[in-house]
């Protein structure tokens, strides 16, 4: 396999004498896209945390793009150096940022500011039906539209590798459709590769890639 955008081998991960992630192997080529479901608790959170830099492991090799990012289960490339955006979970959105302020820090982290930032990030919300909450805080925001922004966060800077972390629970139908089209748009004008954590398999097939399963002994198939 070559143009790997993903090469993740031998990765074993636990907390105390519980063991979440068992011999967990991935490769992804550039525009590549898999779906990862499972319980609650079987380590997909803990997982993506380690691809994007924030966890270490005990033990697992991982390549990005042919960039060593983790040996041995230690990270030896920092998250923001890895050119990937992470949706997470509980969005982790800042209290004290506007709404464009969120997008326009992540264009700003690779160098695109001014004009052209306030540009695309007003595209982006657009595209996602939340134009109108540009200048808005974190706390002015219902539920379904915090989660718009963060994934609007993670979409405007057309990363190489996008992790999401059950990025459409809680949006209705029509968002979540206009998640999925934008997501479209950005994956077929990046050509990045996306690693999707969801519960729903109808979501999971939806993102119209592999499907596969972390199982309660840590191990994907």
């Amino acid at each position: 396999m070559t143009n790997l955008a993903l090469d993740l081998r031998e990765l074993h991960c636990s907390f105390g004498d519980r063991q979440v992630l068992h011999n967990v192997a991935l490769q992804l080529e550039a525009g590549d896209r898999v779906a990862i479901t499972g319980r609650s608790g079987h380590g997909k959170t803990t997982l993506l945390r380690v691809l994007a830099g924030l966890q270490d492991a005990d033990q697992g090799e991982l390549k990005l793009h042919g960039r060593i990012a983790m040996q041995g289960g230690q990270s030896t490339l920092a998250a923001w150096e890895r050119s990937l955006q992470l949706v997470f979970q509980d969005l982790g959105l800042w209290p004290t940022r506007t709404v464009a302020q969120h997008l326009m820090d992540a264009l700003a982290a690779q160098g695109i500011r001014g004009a052209k930032a306030k540009q695309r990030s007003a595209e982006t919300l657009k595209a996602l039906s939340i134009a109108e909450l540009f200048d808005r805080k974190p706390s002015r925001l219902s539920g379904g539209e915090a989660r718009r922004v963060a994934l609007a966060r993670a979409l405007v800077s057309r990363p190489q590798l996008l992790l999401l972390d059950e990025p459409f629970a809680s949006l209705d139908a029509e968002s979540r459709a206009d998640g999925f089209a934008l997501l479209e748009q950005v994956l077929a004008e990046s050509n990045a590769a996306v690693v999707l954590v969801t519960h729903d398999h109808e979501e999971a097939k939806q993102l119209n890639g592999r499907i596969l399963q972390l199982n309660e002994e840590g191990q994907l198939r």
